[in-house]
């Protein structure tokens, strides 16, 4: 029989899939998840092979494992992480090398399964668009954001190693055709993006098609990769094992402090692999409660903040490097937390709630923030509020308008099948034990559904309508093209609203050339470290210069370069 362990992360995916049905939410507001419903489910194993953080299984397929001893194996790398660490292996055994990847959980993919796209500055694509190389302005661009506290260095790597990766990547079969280049007609710098023209991947392709959440979940440019990189070991016959469900608990030296190897965990025992370099692609912490508390005093709020990252983000490389006395660098690790969101529940109704024309209340009934700012802006205002928690008011009509405007987008053209069935989503929501969406008649009631003072309710009510009719938020300073009052005639709705992490990034120290460095700086020869697991864009409470993915292909191609130099005798490999 199939059940749903609790590591699940609510991402929709097999709730959206399910043929029959059978599978729902359960549980209460702080807290929920899915569950599989015995008297629907028809065992047809969809919803296993979904589920890609292998929180769905089958009790009546478990089979008890023969344990062995003394298993040694031998190769030229060992690759640490089956998400990006994928790229870094290809990129090694291209080259002739022998490689070993050892992935933590029974499938491939990791929080790499989340990530959407990465954004190389420049490229060859955009060299035959004849765009403008804008490479090193983006180097001084994230560099200057990040008050010059990142290594600049490291910034040159990721820009231009992600450019790099992105003309090896297009050298694969079929690759071209997933990927399109949109010029921007000046140099666009927004966000972690800084170029001329975006590499884009406008559809996704790969996985849970049906899911009507485009926020979360794999088939985006991270599934891509995983499966091109895949590909390519079969199509090339690269000499490359890949040990799932190996867990790397020990990194192996000699007398010198070169790396010789690592020890793995594995469910029929420990295996011992003797390797000339090691790179460390293992993600995260996301999933680690001790280290969460330890580094960012996580849980010290009253509504559990919901955790996207896959169970395997434990921070193992943190591990790993301690085990050489070698401490993370606590300044320079960070946890993304944002909020108010709709998460872990309909993506619609997340988007309608995020919507400018919403109107935000806490539990004192009061307006907390400019609702124009959105989860970006409101990440740090929610922590604030009481129980850090939101609820979206509107009414029938606001919402009618919100969804109209999202479906008529061109813009949105891809996803405006999502929105169409929105009164669905706010009926089943309403039906939950915990009901995330309420719906009342009258305003008043509204108010007493979500607990929330009644007198300072319609108060805050009554002033915002009046700032909507005056065109003027006297507040907050809303625009006025984003002050809709809320109308006399009901239904009325609240849309819940919390925090959410995506992940929790860095520990491990590198150079420009990707090399694992101690406290003082000295690299470990023959250790490279790649993507969530360094600290190479990342300082404590700010949001990283470049993003996750963008870093992680870009140190994961030169950290697979440069581990084969430093096997052929070139000193640790080459600087971009």
């Amino acid at each position: 029989m199939y059940r749903i362990k609790s590591t699940c992360v609510c991402c929709h995916n097999c709730e959206m899939e399910c043929p029959m049905g059978a599978i729902h939410y359960a549980g209460k507001m702080k807290g929920p998840q899915y569950e599989i419903d015995p008297d629907k489910c028809v065992e047809c194993g969809l919803c296993e092979k979904l589920c890609h953080t292998c929180s769905i299984v089958n009790d009546e397929e478990a089979k008890p494992v023969k344990v062995r001893k003394d298993i040694i194996k031998s190769c030229d790398v060992v690759v640490c992480g089956g998400g990006t660490g994928l790229i870094a292996a290809v990129r090694a055994a291209q080259q002739g090398k022998r490689v070993i990847l050892l992935e933590k959980s029974a499938k491939l993919g990791g929080n790499t399964d989340y990530a959407h796209m990465f954004f190389p500055v420049y490229t060859n694509w955009h060299e035959k668009a004849g765009l403008e190389d804008v490479r090193e302005e983006a180097v001084e661009e994230y560099w200057n954001r990040s008050g010059k506290r990142l290594d600049k260095e490291v910034v040159k790597s990721a820009v231009y190693g992600c450019g790099e990766f992105f003309d090896w990547l297009t050298t694969f079969p079929g690759t071209e055709d997933a990927f399109e280049i949109k010029p921007m007609g000046s140099v666009l710098a927004v966000g972690p993006i800084y170029s001329s023209g975006i590499i884009n991947f406008p559809k996704r392709m790969y996985e849970n098609l049906l899911c009507r959440d485009q926020a979360i979940g794999p088939g985006w440019g991270g599934t891509f990769m995983k499966y091109e990189m895949l590909q390519a070991i079969c199509e090339q016959k690269l000499w490359v094992e890949i040990l799932t469900s190996h867990t790397a608990s020990q990194l192996l030296t000699d007398e010198k402090g070169a790396i010789t190897g690592v020890v793995a965990r594995s469910p029929e025992g420990e295996v011992k692999i003797n390797a000339k370099a090691v790179i460390l692609a293992t993600g995260g912490m996301g999933r680690s409660d001790e280290k969460l508390e330890k580094y960012f005093n996580f849980f010290d709020c009253e509504t559990p903040i919901h955790r996207f990252s896959v169970p395997g983000d434990t921070g193992d490389a943190i591990d790993l490097l301690q085990g050489l006395g070698v401490e993370p660098p606590e300044e320079r690790m960070s946890v993304s937390i944002f909020g108010p969101a709709h998460h872990p529940y309909s993506y619609c109704l997340y988007r309608v709630m995020e919507h400018p024309t919403c109107l935000l209340l806490n539990l004192n009934g009061k307006r907390w923030q400019n609702e124009e700012n959105g989860l970006m802006g409101g990440r740090f205002h929610i922590a604030k509020q009481p129980e850090e928690i939101s609820w979206g008011i509107f009414d029938q009509a606001g919402i009618d308008e919100i969804v109209a405007g999202y479906i008529s987008d061109p813009a949105m053209s891809d996803e405006a099948w999502i929105y169409e069935r929105y009164q669905i989503d706010l009926e089943e929501e309403i039906a939950l034990p915990h009901a995330p969406v309420r719906r009342a008649e009258s305003l008043e009631e509204l108010a007493r559904q979500i607990k929330v003072p009644v007198d300072a309710f319609m108060e805050t009510v009554r002033t915002y309508n009046t700032y909507c009719n005056n065109g003027k938020d006297e507040t907050f300073g809303k625009s006025a093209e984003n002050l809709r009052s809320i109308g006399s005639e009901g239904p009325y709705y609240a849309i819940y609203g919390q925090r959410f992490s995506e992940a929790a990034f860095g520990g491990v120290r590198v150079n420009a050339k990707c090399e694992v460095t101690r406290e003082d700086g000295t690299s470990i020869p023959g250790l490279y470290g790649v993507g969530d697991a360094t600290s190479a864009m990342h300082i404590k409470g700010e949001l990283a210069v470049i993003s996750e993915l963008t870093w992680a292909t870009a140190s994961a191609y030169l950290s697979g370069e440069n581990a084969v130099r430093y096997i052929d005798g070139e000193e640790g490999g080459k600087d971009v």
